[in-house]
């Protein structure tokens, strides 16, 4: 159950419009980060789509802890939430690994997103995914933590409008961890752990991964790799990009996504937003 005080887990917000025949889609933030991690790729949309962002849990100055919930549920009801229904969801980092537990989950159980979501397509931006058990180890347990905090900083720096001193960046990226709390780190980990055992290959709805080559925090290989072993999908390499790939290229990043968007069927009618 929440706790007295805590902010709403699931806000969504739409943030753009589209025509008669545009597309609509969602957009999942990594943990720790915020809606706003879209806000260049919102401003570089592709024609005609409508965007929706959804503040989730994970975000800052989020809820502390959702605990009897599956993540998995939440991106659920954002998809089901949104008026009209949604074509794609599009999720960065620790969201993009929920998507696909969630695909794969659906998969494995013999049913349909299309029919149980009503999405047509997914990107997964900047995905952790390994195919071993054995590909983790005790001794990187540590380095965890690290990735983390770097995955703090790498957002602030992607949404800072000027340039920042290393030392402030650090201290916010700090205060962003620890206002997150472990409870979440755990989630992430157990999230990211579980992905040898998902069964990817059964993932037949079309999916697109995008990659930044200079990835420190998501191993661009790892995303290589997922794109292999998935049923139906497509990758796009960005150069010169690190983790955020929506806020360090917008203009390639919306160009992956207006090209993944022409091979899905068509897309839907304006929602209707009181």
């Amino acid at each position: 159950m929440l706790r007295q005080g805590d902010a709403e887990p699931l806000v969504l917000r739409q943030r753009s419009a589209s025509g008669e025949a545009g597309r609509r889609a969602l957009l999942l933030h990594g943990l720790g980060s915020s809606e706003s991690c879209w806000d260049a790729f919102v401003a570089h949309r592709p024609p005609d789509l409508e965007l929706w962002t959804a503040g989730l849990p994970w975000r800052a100055g989020g809820t502390f802890a959702v605990p009897e919930r599956d993540d998995t549920a939440w991106i659920t009801e954002a998809v089901r939430r949104v008026p009209g229904g949604v074509d794609v969801v599009i999720a960065h980092s620790y969201a993009s690994v929920l998507l696909l537990t969630l695909l794969a989950e659906l998969a494995a159980a013999g049913r349909d997103p299309r029919g149980e979501l009503g999405v047509q397509g997914a990107v997964l931006v900047s995905p952790f995914h390994r195919q071993r058990p054995e590909d983790f180890t005790w001794g990187e347990l540590p380095r965890f933590l690290d990735l983390l905090r770097l995955g703090a900083e790498d957002g602030i720096t992607a949404r800072s409008r000027k340039p920042m001193a290393a030392d402030l960046r650090a201290e916010m990226a700090e205060r962003s961890c620890e206002l997150l709390g472990p409870h979440w780190v755990v989630r992430y980990l157990h999230a990211y752990l579980r992905t040898p055992f998902l069964p990817v290959h059964l993932v037949d709805l079309p999916v697109h991964v995008v990659i930044g080559d200079r990835d420190p925090i998501a191993p661009p290989a790892e995303g290589t790799d997922l794109a292999a072993r998935l049923g139906n999908a497509s990758i796009d390499r960005i150069d010169g990009c690190a983790h955020t790939p929506m806020a360090e290229r917008p203009e390639l990043f919306s160009l992956a996504v207006q090209q993944f968007l022409t091979t899905l069927p068509a897309g839907r009618p304006p929602a209707a937003v009181n």
